[in-house]
């Protein structure tokens, strides 16, 4: 019932909203709402291929709407050079937003990496195949991308300038969520002090390191502020979780260790870390995800990311550039996630992850 598509005469002005029957047609309305409805009876299958079936019947949806969408989007558009727009819909990003979490549901319990990587196979090369041969080409935000002649060179920034700030935030946090948990002096100064960083607002933060940087001669715009902004917020999710994890060893499996003739450093990298390895490394995933939403924030002060893009399409009223830079960096989010998560399946092991 929401809108579908959205028709506009050129890429500014208010258009005209309609159903996905009005625009895509009848053929794939039957072919999306049956690949929604195969969704929700997938999620009352037996438990023992429950994941699998919802994860088959997610990825299929997606391909239908993909496809759906570039329907809409030929069928609507004049034929010729015309400014004329077709913009993805409320209910078409509604319905993204529910196959993501069938999506992710399913991958999550399907019980099988190989098929939760199978799954994201398919779906990549059915927007490929959307995009090349289904019309989503002709939608209005793939129109951005091809006008964006700066897009990789942004999109590869904000990935640098994401996981700099989070690298150089474990560079820092890891020592000190160490250190904390062995002295309560630094346990007391520095949980607080990074969470009190965490609460200044981004701008209001940047201004101050812009007066900083700028009494200490230091660029104050532009890449190195963005760092350090994005290292200190990313400083709290690491420096408390390291410190839960090394506060959280049981005392027990320490003394057994002492009592074995271990140092403190071989306690250290033997028994303490890899116990809370987990708790760290869900620690750096948080900061990761942190960094990539604030980093676009950060366009407004000189950072040349995404955030440039989104802040260009808000000064121009063109809401399909905003979407294209706020898409990608929501999959970067998703994709980080999901990386951070594989990593910690890599080196974790196995009994530690069951405890």
């Amino acid at each position: 019932m929401l809108p579908f598509v959205q028709f506009s005469a050129n890429r500014i002005v208010n258009g005209t909203s309609l159903s996905l029957f009005a625009s895509a047609g009848p053929t794939w309305s039957a072919v999306l709402s049956g690949t929604l409805l195969l969704t929700l009876a997938a999620a009352f299958a037996p438990a023992r291929w429950r994941g699998r079936a919802v994860l088959t019947a997610a990825i299929a949806a997606f391909g239908a709407l993909l496809f759906a969408s570039g329907a809409a989007a030929v069928h609507l558009t004049p034929a010729g050079d015309t400014p004329a727009r077709v913009s993805v819909g409320a209910g078409a990003w509604l319905v993204l937003a529910g196959v993501g979490v069938a999506w992710f549901q399913g991958s999550r319990t399907s019980g099988s990496r190989r098929v939760s990587a199978l799954g994201a196979i398919v779906a990549v090369a059915l927007a490929l195949g959307a995009g090349l041969v289904g019309g989503l080409s002709a939608t209005s935000i793939a129109i951005e991308y091809r006008n964006a002649d700066n897009f990789w060179l942004l999109a590869e920034r904000h990935v640098l300038l994401s996981v700099g700030g989070m690298g150089l935030g474990a560079l820092l946090g890891v020592p000190l969520g160490i250190v904390s948990a062995r002295l309560k002096p630094v346990r007391s100064i520095a949980i607080p002090v990074v969470s009190v960083i965490q609460t200044v607002p981004s701008l209001a933060l940047f201004g101050l390191l812009m007066i900083a940087l700028t009494a200490l001669a230091l660029p104050s715009i532009g890449t190195v502020p963005t760092l350090i902004a994005l290292t200190l917020y990313s400083l709290l999710p690491i420096v408390r979780n390291t410190f839960l994890g090394i506060a959280g060893v049981d005392p027990a499996i320490v003394d057994a260790g002492q009592g074995m003739g271990m140092s403190r450093w071989e306690l250290l990298m033997g028994v303490e870390l890899p116990l809370a390895l987990p708790l760290v490394l869900e620690g750096l995933r948080q900061a990761l995800i942190l960094t990539i939403g604030i980093a676009a924030v950060m366009a407004i002060g000189g950072a040349q990311d995404l955030g440039t893009i989104v802040f260009d399409g808000i000064g121009s009223v063109a809401n399909d550039k905003v979407l294209l830079g706020a898409v990608p960096m929501v999959l970067m989010a998703i994709v980080a996630d999901q990386t951070m998560r594989a990593l910690e399946g890599l080196v974790v092991s196995p009994g530690i992850r069951e405890r």
